[in-house]
């Protein structure tokens, strides 16, 4: 009686065994099936990622860096070509000076010594110094010194020269004396003219 008990028993807990171990396997088979198979199914046959324009390259996306590089709003259309350099460059300016370099031109006129007014006593005189103009001009027929606006000095001067001349000192101790030379340069397409005012001071010459 005891051994056909036992039997039974073995019998339920195999069953049991069984049907558990089933269950476990019935479970866990299809979900791992599944999670396998749902990632492949989407990334190789959906028909709407093939055929949508988003998905293929944009033409309008490709063209926008052409229309706008530097081929229309670059260097080519805003550049050098196009900055004037040759329509308003240095050839436009040297033709007009070639134009006034063809009358008299006055390098320099200027003071090479200035002058000094006589000093010293009646016993002991220091005399005064003279004035020494100097100059250089181009380009001239005639050259000419006037002094004090007194008329023509002298006429027949070397494009380069100088000349000494006397400085008239008048007045009291103290006073200013001044005197203006002009020279004037000419030739067939005209003249030119500068003038200087040259000052020294006079000074007092005792008597002793």
């Amino acid at each position: 009686m005891s051994g056909q008990v036992l039997l039974r028993t073995s019998i339920v807990a195999l069953t049991v065994v069984l049907v558990v171990s089933g269950c476990t396997t019935t479970g866990t088979s299809p979900e791992s099936a599944s999670t396998a198979a749902a990632p492949s199914a989407p990334a190789t046959t959906d028909p709407t990622a093939a055929s949508d324009p988003a998905a293929v390259s944009d033409p309008t996306a490709a063209s926008e860096p052409t229309a706008g590089g530097s081929t229309d709003g670059g260097s080519t259309g805003g550049g050098s070509t196009g900055n004037n350099s040759t329509g308003g460059g240095s050839t436009g300016g040297g033709q007009s000076g070639t134009k006034s370099g063809t009358g008299p031109t006055i390098t320099y006129f200027r003071v090479a010594q200035k002058p000094s007014c006589p000093a010293g006593t009646n016993v002991n005189p220091i005399p005064g110094s003279p004035v020494v103009l100097e100059w250089k001009v181009g380009n001239v027929d005639s050259v000419a010194l006037s002094v004090d606006g007194q008329g023509v000095y002298a006429d027949n001067y070397p494009p380069t020269g100088s000349e000494t001349l006397t400085f008239p000192c008048e007045g009291a101790g103290g006073d200013v004396q001044r005197h203006t030379y002009q020279l004037t340069v000419r030739n067939s397409h005209g003249k030119q003219t500068k003038t200087l005012a040259v000052t020294a001071t006079v000074n007092e010459v005792p008597e002793v």
